[in-house]
C-alpha cells in the first residue's frame, strides 16, 4: 500500500494546503515549501505557481514577505483537514432517527453551486436517496443547528431543508444500508491501520527524507480517509476497527511529526537516533 501512494505524490495544491493544515504550521515560507517539494519532484516554480492561484482564490493569504498561512477561504477547509482527532467525539449510540436533506428545490442548473452542496453533503457522511433527498443516521451527538450550520460552511445552500426524521416510510433498512459501502470502508480501515504499524516499525532505517516523505503521503492519506469517513453507528459499520484506526494515526502522527521537525530544521545528523527514540518512548 505504501508504495502505491509513494507512487502517487500530492500535487502542488494539495501539498501546500495539506503542510498548512497542520496545527504547528500557522504560516510557511516559499522556501520550506520549495524544499517539501524536492521531496515530491515538484520543482520550485511549479510550487510558486500554486501558492500564486491559492492566494488569489482566497484559500492563502500573505503573512509578510514570501511567508504565506491559511486565507479566509481557506479557513473551513483547515478546520475540517484538522477535525479527524475528534472524530470519535462526534458520535453517539443510533436512535433510529434519521438526519434528512432536502434540496431538490435548489435545482441543478447552476454547476458551482451544486458541487459545493454536493461536496458538503459528502463529507457529512450523506447519501442520495432520491434526487434532491439525502438521509443519513442521525447519530450526531451534536443539536441539528449545529450540523446546519456546520453544513452551510462547507457549502450547503442556506435554503436548503434540514431536519430528524424519525421513520422513512418507503424505504427498507436494506435499502438505506445499501447506500454506505461497508465492505469497503471495512476493509480500508484495517488495510490503513496496517500499514501504520508497518512504517513505523521501518521508520529507524530509513534516511530522513524519505521518512519525512512517507509520514506524509501515508498520514495524509489516512487523515483524508477519516475525515471523509460516514462516522456510521454499529448497526452500518465495525465501529471497532474505525476507533483502532484512529487510534493508530494518533500515534503515528505523534511519530510523522517528530519526522517533520526534523526535516524542516534541515539536518540529518542523528536523524535515525531522534525517530527511534520517539519510536521506542511509552505511549
Amino acid at each position: 500500500m505504501i508504495e502505491q501512494l509513494l507512487h502517487k505524490p500530492p500535487t502542488a495544491k494539495r501539498l501546500v494546503l495539506s503542510l498548512l493544515s497542520a496545527p504547528e504550521l500557522d504560516e510557511v515560507s516559499v522556501r520550506e515549501l520549495a524544499r517539501w517539494g524536492e521531496l515530491f519532484a515538484i520543482d520550485a516554480a511549479a510550487m510558486r505557481v500554486a501558492i500564486g492561484r491559492l492566494v488569489k482564490a482566497g484559500l492563502l493569504r500573505t503573512s509578510r514577505r514570501g511567508v504565506y498561512r491559511i486565507g479566509s477561504r481557506g479557513e473551513a477547509l483547515s478546520l475540517a483537514a484538522r477535525s479527524w482527532r475528534a472524530a470519535e467525539a462526534r458520535v453517539v449510540s443510533w436512535s433510529g432517527d434519521w438526519l434528512v436533506v432536502h434540496s431538490d428545490h435548489l435545482g441543478r442548473s447552476n454547476r458551482s453551486a451544486l458541487r459545493s452542496r454536493e461536496r458538503a453533503l459528502n463529507l457529512e457522511g450523506m447519501r442520495p436517496l432520491q434526487s434532491g433527498l439525502w438521509v443519513r443516521p442521525a447519530n450526531y451527538s451534536e443539536p441539528l443547528a449545529a450540523t446546519r450550520d456546520r453544513m452551510l460552511t462547507l457549502g450547503l445552500e442556506p435554503e436548503a431543508l434540514v431536519l430528524r426524521a424519525r421513520e422513512l416510510i418507503g424505504a427498507g433498512l436494506d435499502d438505506l444500508n445499501g447506500l454506505w459501502p461497508r465492505e469497503a470502508l471495512e476493509r480500508d480501515y484495517l488495510a490503513f491501520t496496517t500499514a501504520m504499524k508497518e512504517s513505523a516499525a521501518r521508520l529507524p532505517e530509513l534516511e530522513l527524507h524519505d521518512a519525512a516523505r512517507e509520514t506524509f503521503v501515508l498520514g495524509e492519506a489516512v487523515i483524508r480517509l477519516i475525515n471523509a469517513d460516514p462516522l456510521l453507528p454499529e448497526q452500518f459499520v465495525n465501529v471497532t476497527a474505525r476507533g483502532k484506526l484512529i487510534a493508530g494515526m494518533m500515534t503515528y502522527d505523534s511519530l510523522g511529526r517528530s519526522v517533520w521537525e526534523r526535516f524542516r530544521r534541515g539536518g540529518d545528523s542523528a536523524a535515525r537516533d531522534t525517530i527511534h527514540k520517539r519510536r521506542h518512548q511509552p505511549a
